[in-house]
Parts: C-alpha cells; structure tokens; sequence
C-alpha cells in the first residue's frame, strides 16, 4: 500500500530530481522492493467504490456540495480554483482532503482546534492514496454536476456577449471583484449585518444554493428590464 504521506513525498521529489528513482534511492535496502511493487500497484491511481474503505472508520467524509456549510465551501474553492498556491499538486490535494476527511467525533464542520486537525492530518497522511484519491474524485464530480449543471452560473458565470466593457476599463473592478467575491456574497446574505457573518458561514450549502440561485436569477431580470429601459428611452 502507498500511503497519502508517500505519495507527497514521491510527489516533491519528482518535482526536484525529475525521477521517481530519487524516491526511491532515499529508502533503506529492506523497502525498496516493496516499495517499488507497491508503486507499480498503485499507479496510475484508479477509483474504488466507496462503501468498503479501509478509511471509513476514521473520517466523516463528504462527497455532496451540499453536505458542506458555506465556509467549508469557500475553503475548498479557494482551492480547487488556484487562489492558494502550493509546492506540488499533492500538497494542493492534501490541503482540500483537510476540508473534506473530517475527524468522526465532530458533529459540525469546525477546524479551529489545532490538535484535532493536526491528528485529523496524520490520519490523511497515512491513508492509502487510492482511497483518498476515490473520495476527492467523487467529491469533484459531485461539484461540477451541482456547479455547473444543476445551479449553473450561480457561481460561476461567463460573461454575456453583449457586455462590451474593455479589460483594461474594467481592471480595477474585475480584480475588487476578485478579491471580495466570496465576502460580498455572506455580506450580501446577511444583508450586510456583520453580526450575522459567522452564521451565515455555517449555513448548510443545501441552504445556500437555491438562495442564491434565486438571487442571481433575479439579478439577470432586473439588469434585463433596465437595459430595456435605457433602450427605449433612448427612441
């Protein structure tokens, strides 16, 4: 079994000596032909059925957009869409397992306690790579069915053809908007009562998804009748 743990180390290593070789040499005698099995095993990684992993007893784990709470969300965006940067594409994985593998006592996503997300971590590392990989694989396919098939352009939107506004016009506002996306939009559920943020934080997705389906429909109706209007009272 290749664990998450030697799956990042091989992962850095690659990264530095362009060879899995390096890995490997860095093993005491008795390993490397273990190793070396369990590598060919292993890879390239495949996805299990879920019902059956070993890691089961360990974590509560989610696969469900809308299992999560909204802030758990935000972290795992941040994430999955490169706004944090990280060594290998495996540390990149680890840091999105961290928010998904969730220690089996909590009853509500909660990663303030430094000592159970340091535990909840070594558990990660020392999973096999194949079953992490599984859930993180289910996980992905669960978002982009919900994302961008079931409550498409809530989130993300392309931009409509008719929007004629030049890049470097609009610079400074794309890049606010960038910046204070996910912000604006608990401001903008709590209606700008900061008092309200952290509970709008921990609403469940299941929550939040139609509201702002809702909201952004409604956006695009209004922004409609108001280009009309301009149209006509330009006649």
């Amino acid at each position: 079994m290749i664990t998450f743990r030697q799956h990042i180390e091989m992962a850095n290593t690659i990264k530095k000596d362009e060879s899995m070789l390096g890995y490997i040499e860095t093993l005491e005698a008795s390993k490397k032909i273990q190793v070396t099995r369990d590598i060919v095993e292993t890879y390239p990684l495949k996805t299990i059925q879920l019902n059956n992993l070993s890691l089961n007893s360990n974590f509560n784990y989610i696969t469900d957009v809308m299992d999560m709470v909204l802030g758990q969300f935000i972290m795992t965006e941040q994430i999955i869409t490169g706004k944090t940067q990280y060594n290998t594409d495996a540390d990149n994985d680890l840091a999105l397992a961290q928010l998904i593998f969730r220690p089996r006592h909590h009853t509500e996503f909660d990663n303030d306690n430094i000592e159970d997300e340091a535990e909840n971590t070594n558990k990660i590392l020392d999973s096999n790579v194949t079953e992490i990989y599984s859930v993180l694989s289910k996980y992905l396919d669960n978002r982009e069915l919900v994302l961008f098939k079931q409550f498409s352009g809530v989130f993300y939107e392309t931009p409509s053809e008719d929007e004629d506004v030049s890049e470097e016009d609009n610079g400074g506002e794309q890049l606010f908007q960038q910046q204070w996306y996910w912000y604006s939009m608990v401001r903008l559920l709590a209606k700008e009562d900061i008092t309200k943020y952290e509970k709008i934080y921990m609403l469940k997705m299941a929550t939040v998804m139609p509201e702002m389906s809702f909201i952004a429909q409604r956006s695009k109706i209004d922004s409609a009748r108001q280009r009309q209007s301009q149209a006509l009272s330009k006649l």
